[in-house]
């Protein structure tokens, strides 16, 4: 039997032992406006994200596409918070809500699998999420 073949036996309560389990929150934000009316705040919502993000509290986030690859005006965000409420106030403080033009959901998430790879030239500081 195979290391993966017996992973895949085993009993589920032990496979999510081993797993991660770090917890996040996602902020969920659901444009109210036309993605135009964005662009007013645009610069300030991006310098508000920088600073979670130095500040160490941004883990992701960036826009959502159509199909077509245009912009929708929603957006996603995940951060590092300590409570729900915390989460809350991250997002509440985003200039593109704090504008009235975005309505954010915030869920708690616990991420158990998946895999980053990080590539880093320190010569020229370039990065790569490949």
């Amino acid at each position: 039997m195979t290391i993966d073949q017996a992973r895949r036996s085993e009993d589920p309560q032990a496979l999510l032992a081993r797993m991660m389990r770090k917890q996040l929150f996602v902020i969920l934000n659901s444009a109210v406006a036309e993605p135009a009316a964005l662009r007013p705040y645009l610069a300030e919502h991006l310098n508000y994200l920088i600073d979670l993000e130095k500040r160490g509290i941004l883990f992701a986030s960036g826009p959502f596409s159509d199909e077509n690859g245009q912009l929708t005006g929603d957006g996603l965000t995940i951060v590092r918070a300590t409570s729900f409420e915390d989460a809350m106030k991250i997002a509440n403080e985003d200039p593109f809500t704090r504008s009235g033009l975005r309505k954010p959901t915030v869920r708690q998430w616990t991420v158990n699998e998946g895999r980053i790879q990080i590539s880093v030239d320190l010569s020229d500081c370039r990065g790569d999420l490949p």
